[in-house]
C-alpha cells in the first residue's frame, strides 16, 4: 500500500463575520471589487461569491462598477449639476488640447545650433 501525498496548499477558510464585513466594505466604498479584494488579500472571485451568497443572486447580477451618487430630484439642482459638468468638460478639453500641443512640441527634432544637436 502506498500513501498519497496531497500537493498544494489547503484553501484558507474565512469566518462568516469576515465575509460579511468584506462585502459590506466593498459595497460602501464605491470602489471596484478588484481593488477591495486586493486590499483585503483575497481573490476577487471569493468576494463576488460571498456577495452572491450573502445578498442573494439578484444583487450579484447588478453592475460591477460602482454607481454614482443619486441624481437630485428638483430641476434647479439638475440645472446646477449640468452647468458644473459642462464647465468641467470645457476645462478638461482645454487641458487635453494643451497636452496635445506640448506633445507635438516635445516630439519635434531639435533645431540646428541648439545645444546637443548635431551639425
Amino acid at each position: 500500500m502506498t500513501q498519497e501525498k496531497k500537493t498544494g496548499a489547503t484553501p484558507r477558510q474565512y469566518d462568516p463575520a469576515f465575509q460579511e464585513e468584506a462585502v459590506r466594505m466593498w459595497e460602501k466604498s464605491g470602489r471596484a471589487a478588484e481593488e477591495t479584494a486586493r486590499e483585503l488579500g483575497i481573490s476577487v472571485f471569493k468576494l463576488y461569491d460571498w456577495k452572491r451568497r450573502l445578498r442573494g443572486d439578484r444583487a450579484a447580477r447588478g453592475p460591477r462598477a460602482a454607481a454614482g451618487p443619486a441624481l437630485p430630484e428638483d430641476k434647479e439642482s439638475l440645472k446646477g449639476e449640468v452647468t458644473r459638468l459642462r464647465m468641467e468638460v470645457a476645462r478638461l478639453t482645454e487641458q487635453r488640447e494643451i497636452l496635445k500641443k506640448a506633445a507635438g512640441i516635445l516630439s519635434e527634432p531639435p533645431q540646428r545650433g541648439m545645444p546637443g544637436s548635431k551639425p
